[in-house]
């Protein structure tokens, strides 16, 4: 059965009359009746009894209806659903590090929601490692991470942009005026991430290389610990920059040599299918 044929009927049957509906259809009359007639035909049943200019809905024709209402009201759920594909709306699932809900996940999430409120959104914090079986997994639709290294084929990398890390200590003290050299770290005390953090393993290859011996006296994974141990002045910490930046109580300590890199990379699923609410975030975050 044709839709248009059923749409036909539909209007006639609601209006009890073949002209009538062919007026509000902008058919000729002649359409009309042919849709019906071949609606008739494929059934095998009558629709309509026809006496001169009056027409009366058969048995059958009332059980049609009731089905044709059925169909209209899936097929209007179907176009809604479409609707809701092109205006951002149901939920987005983020995942980001730790460093990136501190920084700039809530100022991309305030202008996100006023512009997009039908949208809720979900967020799940972890290591960059965690974060990437999240997203492998389906879990979430999009991760913002800091990694060292390009991201493997199961991933469609969206952006990247490099960041500075380094050694950061209170803004008040001695190692953050002029530039150190690593001598100058070997009697101090560090707040530092964990073990299977990559700037700890950074930090550490580091110590490594320079014969430090680093008397620790934090181990977090939380980043807002560690920032607010040392900016009150116990300790030297590793981190990126990223997460320093606005913090006014916090200064880079220079030291001669090569700075390490990491790259934020905003990740999602190779042929991920982006809906408009996943679209309108990528866009807010280029």
């Amino acid at each position: 059965m044709e839709y248009k044929n059923l749409s036909t009927f539909r209007k006639v049957k609601e209006l009890n009359g073949f002209s009538k509906a062919a007026d509000q259809l902008g058919y000729a009359q002649s359409t009309v009746t042919a849709q019906i007639k071949q609606l008739e035909e494929e059934l095998g049943l009558k629709l309509f009894e026809r006496n001169g200019n009056t027409i009366r809905v058969t048995s059958a024709g009332e059980r049609l209806g009731d089905y044709c209402n059925e169909v209209f009201k899936l097929t209007d759920c179907f176009m809604d659903s479409l609707k809701e594909e092109r205006e951002p709306s149901g939920t987005l699932r983020i995942a980001a590090i730790d460093s990136v809900c501190m920084t700039v996940l809530p100022e991309i999430l305030s202008r996100y929601t006023k512009a997009f409120p039908k949208v809720n959104y979900k967020i799940v914090s972890g290591t960059a490692l965690e974060l990437k079986k999240i997203l492998a997994s389906g879990q979430a639709d999009i991760a913002i991470l800091l990694d060292f290294s390009q991201p493997s084929k199961e991933f469609e990398l969206l952006a990247e942009a490099e960041i500075a890390l380094g050694f950061f200590a209170a803004a008040d003290s001695p190692l953050t005026n002029g530039v150190m050299t690593a001598a100058d770290l070997k009697n101090q005390k560090f707040a530092l991430t964990e073990a299977d953090c990559m700037y700890r393993e950074l930090a550490e290859n580091y110590f490594e290389k320079n014969k430090i011996a680093p008397h620790i006296i934090l181990e977090s994974a939380s980043t807002e610990a560690i920032l607010n141990f040392v900016a009150n002045g116990f300790g030297v910490t590793f981190l990126p920059e990223l997460v320093t930046q606005n913090n006014q109580s916090i200064k880079s300590v220079q030291i001669a040599g090569e700075c390490e890199k990491v790259f934020l990379q905003i990740l999602v699923s190779k042929n991920k299918w982006k809906n408009a609410a996943l679209n309108e975030f990528i866009k807010m975050c280029m």
